[in-house]
């Protein structure tokens, strides 16, 4: 059985708890609930910090996005056992390119 871990992310949410602290700043300011230049909107900006930081360490996590990895690993490509029979695929190309259009060649009339 595959064990899927999660992974928190604590510095976004502390540039996220930024951005929360300065709304709530900002809101409090607006509804004349702290004064401007008081250290009340400095103590909101650093709940807001503590609140995201704390969210994105301990809160619910995103589900996957893709399909759970499989415990199998692939098979590794067998070695040809000759270095004569390997084939490059640079050399397919260059033998099967297009040949030259008329247009492209070099005549005087």
């Amino acid at each position: 059985m595959t064990t899927t871990t999660t992974k928190r992310h604590p510095i976004r949410g502390f540039f996220y708890g930024i951005f929360f602290g300065l709304g709530l700043a900002l809101v409090g300011i607006g509804q004349k609930w702290v004064a401007l230049g008081t250290w009340p909107p400095f103590i909101l900006l650093i709940v807001g910090i503590i609140v995201g930081t704390i969210w994105s360490t301990y809160g619910p996590a995103k589900a996957p996005k893709g399909p759970a990895p499989s415990s199998a690993e692939p098979e590794p490509m067998p070695e040809p056992s000759d270095p004569g029979d390997a084939v490059d695929a640079s050399d397919e190309a260059s033998t099967e390119a297009a040949p030259l259009d008329d247009a492209a060649v070099d005549t005087e009339a």
